[in-house]
């Protein structure tokens, strides 16, 4: 019988972070296990400089060490949820959601501005994600929108010293880091849901381990269920299209309150080449259709309107 569980995560610090969570609640759990974090670099790590979608979009901070999981050189990986690509490789499975915070984005400033409306004609705002770029541009169609890599103290370095006017990072990242944003004489706003919906998996940890494996009933007992269902129902609407980030892909489900819940679920295919977006929703209470169906169905129904996209 296992007594000790390797963990593999990414370098960063937020991803550190993350996994000493996981860590503290598997160990809470299980205290006559052992847990222990293995640092390893990615793909997405070692090229700081080329835009994420010429590396080959999602996967390229999760690959490596789905393959170390494969090779058993791992038990559990920890990922940002949004991450993983929406297809799991044979053999691997998401063993817990333990936790969601926030899915909204921050748009962090050199200036004391209250909206994305307060900020100056031509600012100069950085971002590599095309569903921001896309979203960003809706709104405000004059602001100069540039690639940002790095990690996140890189990033805001780059912010402080002038290089950009504001930059767009998730919330949720900003509230497990603890980011010096004040410190550092700089100011942020959320952006609104639901003018900017989120990535698909935006503000959640994912867990993955080998299928059938000891690991994979230890983590049962960080599940969240009712994360789990709305990442199921966003990650169904991202494998229809198959694309990952190389169109802006937007979508956010979440559960409504009240003794009658329902899973709310929407998502958005944005046109690059005319600003057109396309929007679906839908609902399901809980005991209707499942929430990959509920995924889908949007996902087909945004499809149908889409005659810009590639066979």
């Amino acid at each position: 019988m296992k007594t000790e569980f390797k963990i593999g995560t990414r370098k960063s610090k937020l991803a550190q972070i993350q996994t000493d969570r996981v860590i503290a609640q598997l160990a809470a759990a299980f205290p006559e296990y052992r847990f222990t974090k293995v640092l390893m670099e990615t793909k997405g790590d070692l090229d700081r400089k080329t835009d994420l979608v010429q590396m080959g979009g999602q996967g390229v901070f999760a690959k490596v060490i789905q393959e170390a999981l494969l090779a058993g050189a791992l038990d559990m990986a920890v990922h940002s949820a949004k991450d993983l690509p929406s297809v799991e490789p044979r053999g691997l499975m998401i063993g817990a959601f333990p936790e969601r915070l926030t899915v909204t984005d921050s748009l962090i400033l050199r200036e004391p501005y209250q909206s994305l409306a307060d900020l100056p004609v031509q600012a100069v705002v950085g971002t590599s994600s095309r569903r921001r770029r896309f979203q960003l541009a809706s709104q405000r169609p004059d602001l100069q929108l540039r690639s940002l890599r790095g990690n996140i103290d890189t990033r805001l370095e780059k912010l402080v010293s002038g290089e950009y006017d504001a930059i767009v990072m998730a919330q949720a990242g900003i509230k497990r880091y603890g980011l010096p944003i004040q410190e550092k004489g700089l100011h942020a706003f959320p952006l609104p849901l639901p003018a900017f919906l989120p990535a698909i998996g935006q503000g959640a940890i994912a867990v993955e381990c080998l299928e059938d494996s000891a690991a994979a009933t230890l983590l049962q007992a960080i599940d969240d269920v009712k994360v789990r269902e709305a990442l199921t129902c966003e990650r169904a609407f991202l494998a229809v299209f198959g694309l990952g980030c190389n169109v802006p892909l937007a979508g956010y489900a979440e559960w409504s309150t009240g003794t009658n819940p329902e899973l709310h679920f929407t998502g958005l295919l944005g046109n690059e080449r005319t600003g057109e977006a396309i929007e679906g929703a839908s609902s399901t209470k809980a005991g209707g259709f499942s929430a990959t169906e509920l995924g889908e169905s949007v996902a087909h129904a945004i499809l149908e309107q889409a005659d810009f996209l590639p066979e």
